[in-house]
């Protein structure tokens, strides 16, 4: 649409631009170049018009959409620009990725507004109100075997800390192996699923739900749900936190493919580790025992020490002291 390529332009120039430039570089009149703009005030943004300068787009961190994705994307020069699907309401972006994987032969990106289905690990729901957080399934197709998949939780991980670290200035805490806390309260799931046949793996989805805008909570979770506002009274656009997430994603995944294992990232992983050197309570399905978590190995499995002898945590819960109430 013409005022999405309009939107781009005003997004990627952060000064005035003249009507007459926007339509020279689109091929359109000035008219439709006007029409376009009055669109977009329509849906919320602030675009200043002056004589002469023409017009200023000044950023609504609560608009979220396709154009302001890709624009963010490219101002980070990612080296892969997964196609963005964007929906203002969605039932689930997992559920919606998995259905367009065998319609879409190259990595995409689903985001949405707003969740009406939101899900989480261990068939756990997603609270995704409207127009505060960031909920997106990032669909890729790496040429790896079917026991290193999980490894990608790890990487996405790692990546939702970077973005947060760059644009807040603050240090998140990743709780092994799909939580991003901070102050010991969470802001981030992870929920990655794959499908794959007799060949190897057909692809990964890696779903992301991030807390950005939040000032309440559903009363089970509230005790142990943050936001990125409340932890940091910040308002950032969810925009660039989605390409900043996505550029490390990417700089990471490429780290992790020389040896398709966590060997090189092992020590990055570790540094965000809210476990390690912490009493935790391992909730096995067939007991639970205490540990003391002692970092991850090449394959991303949790080693923990429990009563003089070192053992791998590969799945399950892992209650960390401290953290979501557990004393």
């Amino acid at each position: 649409m013409l005022k999405d390529e309009v939107l781009k332009i005003l997004l990627s120039s952060g000064s005035h631009v003249s009507g007459q430039d926007i339509s020279n570089k689109l091929g359109v009149s000035r008219t439709a170049v006007w029409k376009a703009v009055t669109v977009l005030k329509n849906d919320g943004y602030d675009i200043e018009s002056v004589n002469n300068k023409g017009y200023l787009l000044t950023r609504n961190k609560s608009i979220l959409n396709e154009a302001e994705i890709e624009t963010c994307m490219h101002l980070y020069n990612c080296k892969v620009f997964p196609k963005v699907l964007y929906f203002d309401s969605i039932d689930s972006t997992n559920t919606y990725a998995k259905k367009a994987a065998d319609s879409i032969p190259s990595d995409f990106l689903v985001v949405a507004d707003t969740q009406t289905l939101g899900r989480g690990r261990l068939g756990r729901s997603w609270s995704s109100p409207s127009s505060t957080g960031i909920y997106m399934s990032l669909c890729i197709r790496p040429n790896i075997s079917l026991e290193k998949a999980s490894m990608i939780t790890l990487i996405m991980a790692t990546a939702i800390c970077d973005a947060i670290e760059e644009l807040y200035h603050i240090s998140p805490l990743i709780k092994w192996p799909n939580d991003i806390v901070i102050n010991s309260k969470k802001i981030c799931g992870i929920l990655t699923e794959m499908s794959c046949d007799m060949d190897g793996i057909k692809y990964i989805i890696s779903g992301v739900g991030i807390n950005v805008y939040d000032t309440s909570f559903p009363d089970d979770i509230k005790d142990t749900a943050s936001s990125l506002l409340l932890e940091t009274g910040t308002k950032k656009d969810r925009a660039k936190i989605i390409s900043s997430a996505i550029y490390h994603f990417y700089e990471d995944l490429d780290t992790f493919m020389q040896t398709e294992d966590m060997s090189a990232l092992k020590s990055k992983y570790e540094s965000r580790l809210a476990n390690i050197g912490r009493e935790v309570m391992i909730l096995d399905p067939k007991g639970e025992y205490p540990a003391t978590a002692l970092g991850i190995d090449e394959t991303g499995a949790l080693l923990v020490n429990a009563n003089g002898k070192v053992k791998r945590v590969i799945s399950g819960e892992v209650s960390v002291r401290g953290i979501y109430g557990y004393t």
